[in-house]
């Protein structure tokens, strides 16, 4: 029983790694086929003229985002 327990232990640890290891290389190598943002600078400048005609500051934590059209394949 000890050596079956060892064995599975053995085979969890190599798999647990092996999965951590594959991690980075999978962000880093299909990165054109992630989302693509941008800040709407439109919308920015839109909200904050009116706030200047107010007499009021706006401060952006979160600045509003828009999709960019993501290239389908890159060309190396």
């Amino acid at each position: 029983m000890s050596r079956l327990s060892s064995f599975a232990c053995i085979v969890f640890a190599t798999g647990l790694l092996s999965g951590c290891a594959s991690t980075q290389t999978a962000n880093t190598q299909y990165k054109s086929m992630m989302r693509q943002t941008q800040i709407d600078q439109e919308y920015v400048g839109y909200v904050n003229a009116i706030a200047k005609q107010r007499g009021t500051r706006v401060v952006w934590v979160n600045p509003p985002e828009k999709d960019v059209p993501a290239p389908i394949a890159a060309i190396h």
